[in-house]
């Protein structure tokens, strides 16, 4: 009797060891890693962008690139973008995958109109993680999802889905994931900035040809559920020291004769007593000097840095006031803590004249060490 259940227990185990039932092959299905979505005259407009996996794996593991890795590009439309995205599914040669998608991608249009709608979706379906990065664009949508990358790479190595790599020792604009947007999107202070994208051909070429690289060309700015309007880059940078992704910030100095390399900076900000909240905003930080041709003191240098970064705060500060929406987010420690004091109304009064003092402070740690 004990053989003859031995025997049955390990047949058992290998008819459920034989194989995996209703396993999908790689190469059967489309794999998503982008999606866009615009809005028009009632309808929306949804886009998915696809690779070939197997084509990026041959790319990886060769030493030399000589083929551009295809990028398929799917477009349907819809009163809703469930309905444009079905519509999409039926047309599909193989089954659309979502558990791939890196990157959202979304229209002036949607911000300014259906923000509401995309949350809804977002959320309602199972596979699309809520750690995709978030961008928006004025331009076409599919000539952002089919921007080049450098050597022939695949998309994947593009800022649209690689941002944090790109960003890391050179930071510019905050560019956040789905899930730190969400997570303020109903906060009734403070702002969300969605960083948005453009195509430049300026800059690089391969064998004569220039690359169409996508750029973050500033960002749409959304408060209070309500869409403020699009700022460009140059308006946005006191950004940068109120982030903590900031970790390097290039600065140049003296008609670019002179480059540091802002490190960590510490910022602060103190809320003062009054009718209404008042601002005290400290920052500071050590600094690496790495070009100073006229050879100027490091003491004139740290003076015009700080003037340089207080002037960058200052503009984005008189940013905020014109757009109505508190860009650097000063207001959301008075909301978290001293609610009591003042009510959300009193608290959203902010402005420029709301800011009572600005103190930076730069020490440069290290001179320029030449290699020997």
């Amino acid at each position: 009797m004990k053989k003859i259940l031995l025997i049955i227990i390990i047949s058992s185990q290998s008819f459920f060891l034989s194989g995996c039932w209703g396993a999908k092959e790689i190469q059967n299905q489309t794999y998503i890693t982008g999606v866009g979505l615009d809005y028009a005259e009632g309808e929306f407009t949804v886009y998915i962008q696809a690779l070939n996996f197997a084509n990026i794996a041959k790319q990886e593991g060769s030493s030399s690139l000589q083929q551009a890795s295809p990028i398929l590009i799917g477009e349907s439309k819809g009163k809703t973008i469930q309905a444009a995205f079905s519509k999409l599914e039926q047309k599909a040669a193989l089954p659309l995958y979502y558990g791939h998608v890196e990157t959202i991608l979304l229209s002036k249009n949607v911000i300014k109109e259906q923000m509401k709608s995309v949350i809804e979706f977002i959320g309602q379906n199972s596979l699309l993680r809520y750690n995709c990065w978030f961008f928006g664009t004025e331009r076409d949508i599919k000539e952002i999802l089919t921007g080049e990358s450098f050597f022939n790479y695949p998309s994947l190595y593009t800022i649209l889905h690689d941002p944090e790599t790109l960003t890391k020792r050179n930071f510019f604009i905050p560019i956040e994931k789905y899930n730190k947007f969400i997570s303020t999107y109903y906060q009734p202070v403070g702002a969300q900035i969605i960083p948005s994208l453009e195509m430049n051909k300026a800059y690089f070429s391969e064998d004569e040809k220039k690359k169409n690289v996508a750029a973050v060309k500033g960002g749409f700015v959304i408060s209070q559920q309500q869409y403020k309007g699009w700022v460009n880059k140059e308006d946005l940078v006191g950004l940068k020291w109120f982030s903590k992704q900031a970790t390097n910030i290039p600065l140049s100095l003296f008609d670019e004769k002179v480059s540091v390399i802002i490190q960590n900076p510490k910022r602060t900000v103190k809320v003062v007593n009054g009718h209404k909240p008042a601002y005290y905003l400290i920052i500071k930080a050590n600094a690496v000097l790495i070009q100073n041709e006229k050879d100027i003191s490091i003491n004139k240098i740290q003076k015009e840095l700080e003037k340089k970064i207080k002037s960058e705060l200052l503009r984005t500060i008189e940013k905020s006031e014109e757009i109505k929406a508190d860009l650097l987010n000063i207001s959301e420690k008075t909301y978290r803590y001293h609610l009591k004091k003042w009510d959300v109304s009193t608290i959203n009064s902010i402005d420029k004249g709301s800011i009572e003092h600005i103190e930076v402070k730069i020490h440069i740690e290290q001179n320029i060490n030449y290699k020997r």
